[in-house]
């Protein structure tokens, strides 16, 4: 094998481990994650059951404490123009905003390029170059 070659299949080699290391930590996450859910959803039970908001202080660990819950909205994009017309009658326009998502913005921008459409010079791009490894 020549020495081109031999650097080449290396470079294959590491690329293919170094990705799945990725995926074994993506889902050594996934479980720890999961695994984190259920004991903090376990111990917030039994602090509930026992009318405690906290746990007692434990020499090297310290002490859990039950926070005030996080409150999550949401408004279907159905009802997203009475939800502005209700926040201007309130005087909080601040909270409106209009965005386009930079993967929306790239998508458009590939339409754009593969269709010859000249774009402005406030949208710039790059392309990155990436490997796709088949087995």
């Amino acid at each position: 094998m020549s020495e081109e070659k031999a650097i080449e299949r290396d470079l294959v080699l590491q690329f293919k481990l170094a990705r799945e290391k990725r995926d074994e930590f993506k889902d050594s996450l996934k479980t720890a994650q999961e695994e984190l859910d259920r004991t903090e959803a376990r111990l917030i039970e039994f602090l509930e059951a026992h009318s405690a908001i906290s746990t007692a202080k434990y020499e090297g660990l310290g002490y859990a404490q039950i926070q005030k819950p996080r409150l999550y909205a949401n408004c279907r994009q159905e009802n997203m123009d009475d939800l502005i017309s209700f926040l201007k009658s309130l005087k909080r326009e601040d909270l409106v905003k209009t965005t386009v998502m930079p993967q929306s913005l790239s998508s458009f921008t590939s339409e754009c390029i593969e269709q010859g459409v000249e774009l402005p010079e406030f949208i710039t791009y790059y392309l990155k170059p990436s490997i796709r490894l088949y087995q």
